[in-house]
């Protein structure tokens, strides 16, 4: 048990250094750990297993950067598409006023 309290302290605190957020380290920790357990299957043993675990907490931020960036794509989308022509002319007449201004 001692071994599994050092390894998750270490790994939370290489996540802290990706992502600079407690919350979410803490989650990437889980994340880490539950993916390992999951996959031990494909450790074969030709790196140490701190390396593999660190590839492995590499790889979620990565994910949830990626799913991340996709739901702020999409965000963006449905406000384009919710978004009504007179509110479009509205933003438009105040830009051109704001222009004029200048």
């Amino acid at each position: 048990m001692k071994f599994i309290a050092i390894m998750l302290k270490k790994f939370f605190k290489y996540l802290m250094c990706l992502c600079h957020n407690s919350d979410l380290s803490e989650e990437l920790t889980q994340e880490t750990f539950y993916q390992a357990v999951k996959s031990i299957d494909r450790y074969n043993g030709e790196c140490k297993m701190s390396v593999w675990l660190c590839q492995i907490a590499k790889h979620s931020y990565y994910k949830l950067l990626e799913r991340n960036k996709k739901e702020q794509r999409h965000m963006l989308q449905d406000d384009a598409i919710h978004t009504s022509p007179e509110a479009e002319l509205i933003y438009s007449e105040d830009k051109i006023a704001l222009n004029r201004s200048d």
